[in-house]
C-alpha cells in the first residue's frame, strides 16, 4: 500500500529519503520524495511517498517525522540511532522488552513518585496483553501503580484502529507530568510513544493503550 506523508520543513533541513531509494526499489518497501511535477508542494513543504506500509504504520511514521522536525534533530544522527533500534518483529513474532529496555524504563521512572496509570490492551489474542504485562511489570518495579490493579482487555472508543503503543491524556498539548515522565522513559528505552487526546481521560491521569502489533505490510501478514 502507498502512503503519502506531508512534511512541513520550516526551513530546517531535508530528510535523506533519497539515500534509501535503492533499497526501497529492491524490497518493495521504503519512502522517497514525490516529484514536484506530480503534486503541488508549497514553500517549506514536501510530500513523501511510502510504499509497502499500512495506514497505521504510516501514521506512526508521520508522527516520528514531526517529532524530528519540531525538535530540530539532525536526520543523520536520527538514522544512525534508528539503526541501533530493533525493528518491528517479523511475521507473528510477539513483542517483548529486552533486558536493556526494561532497565531503561525502570531507571527513568524511579523516584518520580507513585502515579497511577490505566493500561488497556487489545483483547484479540494474548500478544498485546503479554506485552502490556511486561511494561506494567517495569512500571511497578519503579513504584508506579496500575489502575484497578489490572490490565484491561477492552478497546476504548476511538482506538479500534490504532496499532502499537499510544499514551492517551485529556489534552495532548498540555499532558500531565506523569505522561511526560513515561514518554521520556520510553524514549530512553528506544520505544516510540505518541501522546493523543481524549476528553474522558481525567485531567491529571493517563492511559497506556497497547494495540495490535504494527505491521509493515498488511499483504504479508
Amino acid at each position: 500500500m502507498k502512503f503519502l506523508i506531508a512534511v512541513m520543513l520550516g526551513g530546517l533541513f531535508f530528510l535523506p529519503a533519497a539515500a534509501h531509494a535503492a533499497d526501497a526499489a529492491q524490497n518493495g518497501q521504503g519512502c522517497g520524495l514525490v516529484s514536484g511535477a506530480l503534486i503541488s508542494q508549497g514553500d517549506g513543504q514536501v510530500m513523501i511517498n511510502c510504499v509497502g506500509v499500512t495506514p497505521e504504520f504510516g501514521s506512526q511514521l508521520a508522527g516520528i517525522l514531526t517529532y524530528v522536525l519540531q525538535r530540530r534533530l539532525d536526520p543523520e544522527i536520527v538514522v544512525a540511532k534508528l539503526d541501533e533500534v530493533q525493528g518491528v518483529p517479523a511475521g507473528d513474532t510477539p513483542r517483548n522488552l529486552t533486558a536493556d529496555q526494561g532497565q531503561a524504563i525502570v531507571q527513568g521512572l524511579v523516584g518520580t513518585g507513585q502515579p497511577t496509570i490505566a493500561i488497556s490492551a487489545d483483547p484479540d489474542g494474548p500478544e498485546a496483553g503479554n506485552y502490556a504485562l511486561a511494561i506494567a511489570t517495569r512500571l511497578g518495579m519503579a513504584g508506579w501503580l496500575i489502575a484497578d490493579k489490572q490490565i484491561l482487555r477492552t478497546v476504548p472508543p476511538g482506538l479500534e484502529d490504532i496499532h502499537g503503543l499510544v499514551l492517551v491524556v485529556r489534552d495532548d498539548k498540555a499532558p500531565p507530568e506523569m505522561a511526560l515522565q513515561l514518554k521520556k522513559a520510553m524514549e530512553a528505552a528506544k520505544i516510540f510513544l505518541p501522546i493523543i487526546s481524549r476528553p474522558d481521560v481525567p485531567a491529571n491521569g493517563a492511559m497506556l493503550w497497547v494495540g495490535k502489533r504494527p505491521t509493515l505490510n498488511a499483504a504479508t501478514q
